[in-house]
């Protein structure tokens, strides 16, 4: 057994590009390489940025523009890849594949050519959100897409051995419509390595942290609606939009005092560091979403002893404690119920710091998947 472990690799994928996923594939790969698993990284190749000073074994498989799934494909094969991943895992066999970030036309190739190196490689998925209802919410484009990626996952479930589900609403969407899957399941948090800010800051923010596409399933319009009326409340908050994508249309909608108010944090390439700091700046951090089974602004803003200001679904209540680490709002909360649970949460902010990094100690700390790691390597520990 030891002699397998020291010939063969734990290789954490994720061949769609997402930034925080370099974190959380960190949050799930050290705690594995703690036990004496060799670990590799198999990323797309837009994460070189953030892995090009990195110490750890990171193999780039290029992806192109992996934001569009055919010239993705298109490019994985045009780049060579194939060739690269038999080279990769005939040098370094897979004995797992842990995919942290479903690419719905590559992940299963990768999968045939891992297998031919190591019949035996167990495979892991992580499936953020299994299912989502009521699409046509979306319009009629993207609930098509989501069909399309909904069917590509079920044929990726087919192709594990074990599936990682982010929350407990998850993990009963996964069962109720994927029933058919006789494979492992767990639930584990969306899990981070501790980047947290240290400097001593002034919490003053209401902020808004993350992508702003699917503006209507994030409660953007929510948020935005909080920043015209502060301006028409006398400007008593300040508000700060944190985010890696383009705000220019967002900003173009708002009015010119608005828009003067709102304290924008951008750039293409956000690191961990500054969306720390700027959320350790933060007062309350707003997750007003219409739908969620798992969100890593929630767990970043924890991370930095920030309370947060969420819709009663699911996947934040099963992670914070009302008046101790949030404000829980029903859904589509109107505007006096969220400045009302700004104004106490501000009242109770050094109360609620230390449980809020308590509370992304003892459920989203990296250190929490110790207790996991037999589930993800498929074998029990050698002590």
């Amino acid at each position: 057994m030891a002699r397998d472990r020291m010939e063969q690799s734990c290789y954490v994928a994720s061949l769609k590009y997402s930034p925080v996923m370099w974190n959380h594939g960190r949050g799930l790969g050290e705690p594995v390489g703690h036990e004496g698993f060799p670990i590799r990284y198999l990323l797309a190749s837009g994460y070189d940025w953030l892995c090009e000073d990195s110490e750890l074994d990171v193999d780039l498989i290029s992806l192109g523009n992996d934001s569009n799934p055919l010239l993705s494909l298109l490019s994985f094969f045009t780049s060579g890849a194939p060739r690269k991943l038999r080279n990769l895992f005939r040098t370094h066999p897979p004995s797992t594949l842990l995919f942290v970030n479903f690419n719905p036309l590559i992940d299963r190739i990768v999968v045939r050519i891992a297998r031919r190196a190591n019949p035996r490689a167990r495979v892991v998925a992580l499936f953020h959100e299994p299912h989502t209802e009521e699409k046509l919410v979306y319009g009629w484009k993207r609930a098509l897409l989501l069909t399309a990626y909904e069917f590509l996952s079920k044929r990726m479930v087919r192709s594990s051995d074990a599936v990682i589900l982010p929350s407990e609403n998850a993990g009963d969407t996964f069962r109720r419509f994927i029933p058919s899957f006789r494979g492992d399941s767990r639930v584990i948090p969306l899990v981070y390595v501790d980047v947290a800010c240290r400097e001593n800051l002034d919490r003053r923010f209401v902020s808004f942290v993350g992508q702003i596409g699917n503006a209507h399933q994030k409660g953007l319009d929510l948020f935005i609606e909080m920043v015209e009326e502060n301006v028409r409340r006398s400007g008593g908050l300040a508000f700060q939009l944190v985010t890696g994508q383009s705000p220019r249309r967002l900003l173009e909608s708002l009015s010119a005092e608005a828009r003067a108010s709102l304290r924008v944090v951008h750039a293409d390439q956000l690191t961990d560091e500054a969306i720390s700091r700027a959320i350790r700046e933060s007062l309350v951090v707003v997750l007003l979403q219409r739908r969620v089974m798992q969100s890593g602004a929630l767990p970043m803003a924890l991370m930095n002893g920030t309370p947060v200001l969420v819709s009663r679904l699911e996947g934040f209540t099963e992670f914070v404690e009302e008046g101790r680490t949030a404000r829980i709002l029903p859904v589509d909360s109107s505007l006096d119920e969220r400045f009302d649970a700004i104004g106490e949460i501000r009242e109770n902010i050094d109360f609620m710091v230390p449980l809020c990094r308590r509370s992304y100690e003892e459920k989203f700390d990296s250190r929490c998947v110790a207790e996991h790691v037999p589930f993800l390597v498929g074998r029990p520990i050698e002590k």
